[in-house]
């Protein structure tokens, strides 16, 4: 599986270092500005300063993320109540990535960057794709807001108490529609001109603002039970300060395109503006799009059925609490590392570099691999410690549930950004149709696994969703590696496979040695004190075990992901020779 595209000796670094000077596509030195004649937009950072950059601002978010779970949980528990404000606050994301989010991501940076080229930068072209943008976004919340009940008995089978409630809160949560799009096309235009600290970093400030609405109302009102009078008072508060965050985190945007000599003037229409081709691929990819939120109100659907009014089994905010736990691999590492790609691949695909395009899939598949095939291992080895650890009013029974719900869905960690890497791939190379397709395999697979939820035990069902997430992105992802091959040739996978095998193979030693211990320690107790102690001690055997057997099995693209790291510590001070 040799890949004779790729010159002799060209192999490609799999570390986040990689060369600020590496080979690109023709034409892009002499890109326009988005301003005429104006400075030329930053220059384009290395995938490793990029991706370096991006991680640490979604490091500070995610963290922040954790506290703000943790609090939410301490506010309303795992009970209903707590399941009819995630379904609430769930709607305005799946409202948002329908409309906007993955048609913006799929249109934006390209015909961006094709419009960069043009005599005036594209300023006319970008002026309009924005306005175009925000007018969708706005428009769609204020529609989804007037049908909050329509939308929540679409999506949802809750009691009717916890209809009504979560029927409060989505009024206040479904405006968030509009500046999650503000988000998405700021940002977009942010990646495009190679700014991308910004993107990642302006959740923090949305955390911060929602940490302090949950500290606010733990001050007042304390813990909700399945039983609790909710009033209009605590839905403003909880939901209320939820939506603040993110009109702060879209906002917030605005002063760094400035910054970078970004100016904006809204211009109206795009007939006849260069809009053909961004259309035909937002068609295929709205209904792509159509199809994946198809597949979560259906799981969702199954969840509120089988739960129905027993507060004793996972339900919607379970879910959402291994998912946020979840996302952390892929969010620190795969995230960062295609959000710099992406751009790349579009130049590479518009240039017809296919050694380019080769080049970067093999690096969107390896370049994660040895940090989020362990962070996976370690997620399954310690799920129950950092169920009681993250969220310890919870029981220790549903912090067990919780904890197979994780690793279920953790399975899956590398595969779910396999099929990220899939949407960027399609995205860059404007083939919609062909997105659609893996789609729907994808949703299908999913699907098939929340109708066997309905023949495990009711208290197995949420693990089963998970397990489907997990072997859907498997599928799905396996499928792809075959797609690309057949269209850029042989992407010598066969090297590709030895790093997953050998890595993911060091992994599993590691979490085996890294379960080991914290079964062990889980004896001394149950306290919190006693599962912190058990956390950090497991978590650090994970580590030093895993380092070490990378080092006896020469796994070198280990040490290429740390070095970077290492070099930032003050108190290390790497040799020459690593340097």
């Amino acid at each position: 599986m040799s890949d004779p595209g790729v010159e002799a000796g060209a192999r490609p670094q799999r570390g986040f270092e990689l060369p600020d000077a590496a080979p690109e596509v023709s034409g892009e030195a002499g890109a326009a500005p988005l301003r005429g004649a104006e400075p030329a937009a930053p220059e384009e950072p290395s995938i490793g300063r990029s991706s370096a950059l991006m991680a640490a601002g979604t490091l500070v978010s995610r963290v922040l993320g954790m506290v703000r779970a943790s609090l939410l949980a301490a506010c309303v528990g795992i009970s209903l109540g707590a399941d009819a404000f995630a379904i609430a606050n769930t709607l305005p994301n799946y409202i948002y990535i329908l409309l906007s989010a993955g048609v913006l991501n799929a249109v934006l940076i390209p015909q961006i960057t094709k419009a960069m080229k043009n005599p005036d930068g594209g300023r006319d072209f970008v002026d309009r794709l924005i306005t175009a943008s925000l007018l969708l976004v706005v428009a769609a919340a204020v529609v989804a807001t007037a049908l909050t009940p329509l939308l929540v008995r679409a999506t949802s089978n809750l009691p009717p108490e916890q209809y009504r409630l979560a029927v409060m809160f989505g009024f206040v949560c479904l405006p968030q529609i509009a500046f999650y799009g503000l988000y998405a096309v700021l940002g977009q235009v942010l990646n495009a001109r190679n700014q991308f600290a910004a993107f990642m970093w302006t959740p923090v400030l949305a955390n911060v603002v929602q940490i302090g609405g949950l500290v606010y109302f733990l001050a007042v009102w304390g813990r909700q039970g399945s039983n609790a009078a909710w009033t209009w008072p605590m839905v403003g508060v909880l939901a209320g300060t939820t939506t603040l965050g993110i009109v702060v985190q879209g906002l917030a945007l605005i002063p760094p395109l400035v910054r970078g000599g970004f100016r904006y003037r809204p211009r109206f229409g795009v007939r006849g503006r260069g809009f053909g081709s961004a259309s035909k691929m937002l068609g295929w990819t709205f209904t792509a799009l159509v199809l994946a939120q198809l597949g979560g109100f259906v799981v969702q659907w199954v969840i509120t059925t089988v739960r129905g009014d027993n507060g004793g089994v996972p339900g919607v905010i379970a879910r959402d609490n291994a998912f946020l736990i979840f996302m952390l691999p892929h969010s620190f590492v795969t995230t960062s590392i295609l959000t710099a790609l992406f751009p790349r691949m579009t130049r590479a695909h518009q240039a017809d570099d296919l050694t380019a395009q080769r080049r970067l899939v093999r690096q969107g598949l390896e370049l994660p691999a040895v940090a989020v095939l362990p962070m996976s291992a370690g997620m399954i080895a310690l799920a129950l410690p950092i169920f009681r650890v993250l969220f310890p009013r919870l029981t220790p029974g549903e912090a067990q549930q919780e904890a197979w719900i994780l690793t279920a869905m953790a399975i899956g960690t590398m595969a779910f950004g396999v099929t990220t890497l899939q949407q960027r791939y399609c995205f860059a190379r404007e083939e919609g149709r062909k997105n659609l397709w893996l789609q729907a395999l994808l949703t299908t697979v999913q699907v098939g696994f929340a109708a066997a939820a309905f023949l495990v035990p009711v208290g197995w069902a949420v693990a089963v969703t998970g397990l489907g997430m997990s072997v859907a992105n498997i599928v799905t992802g396996l499928v792809f590696v075959l797609v690309a091959r057949r269209d850029l040739g042989h992407l010598g996978l066969a090297e590709t496979l030895r790093l997953y095998v050998r890595v993911g193979f060091v992994s599993a030693c590691a979490g085996l040695m890294c379960w080991g211990v914290s079964t062990a320690l889980g004896v001394l107790g149950s306290g919190l004190l006693v599962q912190g102690l058990r956390l950090a001690a497991a978590g650090l055997v994970f580590v030093l075990a895993y380092l070490a057997l990378a080092k006896l099995f020469h796994i070198t693209e280990v040490d290429d992901f740390v070095r970077p790291v290492l070099r930032r510590l003050p108190f290390i001070r790497p040799s020459s020779q690593e340097s």
